[in-house]
C-alpha cells in the first residue's frame, strides 16, 4: 500500500470537493526493463494510479505497454510514462514516477484537468488564446528539489489552459541522462520549448515570463501580442480612480498610491517566488470584485528594495494593507481567495 488510510481520507474529501469530469490516467511501462530504467519506479507508478482510482470513480486508471501502438504514436521512449487527461484532450506527460515533492503536483494536476480550469491569471489566459502552433514544453527536474514543484505545476497549468496545442512533459534529469546531455541540463528546474536549445530557461520562471516564451514559439502573432502587452502594462502604472485590476507600483508611485487610495492592498512579490504566482490571480479577481472599495497594487521587491526594507518584508508574498495612508496590516503567505477576502473585510467600514 502506497497511500496510508489517513491520506486516503484527505484525498477522498479533496476529490469529492474538486473533481468534476472523469479523468483518465494511463501508465505506460516496458515489458522488459531497460538497463537505464528503474523497476521500482514502474511498480510505484502503477500502484499509485491504481490506488487513486480506488479512492474515487472520477479517476480512471489504466496500465499499458510501452510497446503498444499508442505509445509509439506518442513517441514515448522511457519507462514509466504517465499521461493525465488524454481522453479529455489534454497532453500532460510525467516521464517519471510522481514521488516525493512531485506527488502533490500530480494530485493537483488531476484536479485541474477534471475541472478544466488552469487557474492562470486572466492576462495569461487572454494571451494564450493566440497559440496556433503545437508547443512541447519540457521541464527538467530532480526529485529532491522543492524549487521544481511550482515549475512543474505552472507548466501543467499552461497545458490545461490550451488542450491539444500545448504538451507539458516532465522529465527527471538524472533518469534521462542522454536527453540531459543533449540539452546541457546543468541545473533544475530547466525548461526547453520544442527541443530548441536556444529556448532554454533555467530556474523557476514567473507565469508571465514563461507564457511569453511559449507565445514566442507557439503564435504566428507573437510579435504583435507581446508588443500589445507591453503597452497595456505601461497603462497599468497609472493611478486611475477605482481600478479593477492591480496597479503596477514602483518607488516613484508608491507613496502617491498610499495617499490617493483610502483602502489599498499592495502585493509584494518577485519573479522567482513560486507562491507569489499563486497569489496573482487571487489579487486580480479581488480587484475586479471590489472595484471602488479596495484598490490593489503590485510591487516587485527586486526593483524596489528600499520599500521592502522600510516595511520589514522578510518573506514573500506579503500583502501590505493601508487604510487612510496608514499601514494597518501585513498578510504573509499565499492563501485561497475566500480566506484573504475575509481578512480584508475586517478593515471595511461596518
Amino acid at each position: 500500500m502506497l497511500i496510508d488510510e489517513k491520506t486516503k481520507g484527505i484525498l477522498k474529501e479533496k476529490f469529492e470537493r474538486e473533481l468534476q469530469e472523469t479523468t483518465d490516467i494511463r501508465v505506460f511501462t516496458r515489458n522488459i526493463i531497460d538497463i537505464n530504467e528503474n523497476l521500482e519506479h514502474e511498480r510505484f507508478s502503477e500502484g499509485l494510479v491504481e490506488e487513486l482510482s480506488q479512492i474515487t470513480d472520477k479517476i480512471k486508471g489504466e496500465t499499458l505497454s510501452l510497446e503498444s501502438e499508442e505509445a509509439k504514436k506518442l513517441s514515448l521512449s522511457t519507462s514509466p510514462v504517465i499521461l493525465i487527461g488524454k481522453d479529455l484532450g489534454y497532453s500532460i506527460e510525467y516521464w517519471l514516477p510522481p514521488a516525493t515533492h512531485q506527488a502533490g503536483t500530480f494530485i493537483e494536476t488531476i484536479s485541474l484537468v477534471s475541472q478544466r480550469e488552469s487557474n492562470l491569471s486572466s492576462a495569461s489566459k487572454e494571451k494564450l488564446k493566440n497559440i496556433d502552433k503545437d508547443v512541447l514544453l519540457e521541464t527538467y527536474i530532480s526529485f529532491d528539489s522543492p524549487q521544481c514543484v511550482p515549475a512543474v505545476l505552472l507548466a501543467n497549468r499552461i497545458a490545461v489552459e490550451i488542450p491539444g496545442k500545448i504538451t507539458s512533459r516532465l522529465i527527471e534529469a538524472g533518469g534521462s541522462s542522454s536527453r540531459a546531455r543533449q540539452f546541457n541540463i546543468s541545473s533544475v528546474p530547466q525548461q526547453i520549448i520544442n527541443e530548441d536549445i536556444s529556448s532554454t530557461m533555467r530556474g523557476f520562471q514567473s507565469e508571465e515570463k514563461l507564457v511569453n516564451q511559449i507565445i514566442s514559439y507557439g503564435s504566428s502573432r507573437a510579435e504583435e501580442t507581446l508588443a500589445q502587452e507591453k503597452e497595456e502594462a505601461k497603462g497599468k502604472e497609472e493611478l486611475i480612480d477605482s481600478p479593477n485590476y492591480p496597479i503596477i507600483l514602483n518607488e516613484n508611485s508608491f507613496a502617491q498610491a498610499v495617499s490617493k487610495y483610502s483602502f489599498l492592498v499592495v502585493d509584494c512579490w518577485a519573479e522567482w517566488c513560486g507562491p507569489c504566482q499563486m497569489v496573482h490571480p487571487v489579487i486580480e479577481s479581488l480587484a475586479k470584485k471590489h472595484k471602488g472599495e479596495i484598490a490593489f497594487g503590485k510591487l516587485n521587491i527586486e526593483g524596489n528594495k528600499e520599500i521592502a526594507s522600510r516595511f520589514g518584508i522578510m518573506s514573500i508574498p506579503t500583502l501590505l494593507v493601508f487604510k487612510d495612508g496608514k499601514n494597518v496590516d501585513s498578510i504573509i503567505g499565499a492563501m485561497p481567495e475566500k480566506l484573504l477576502e475575509e481578512k480584508l473585510n475586517v478593515y471595511k467600514p461596518r
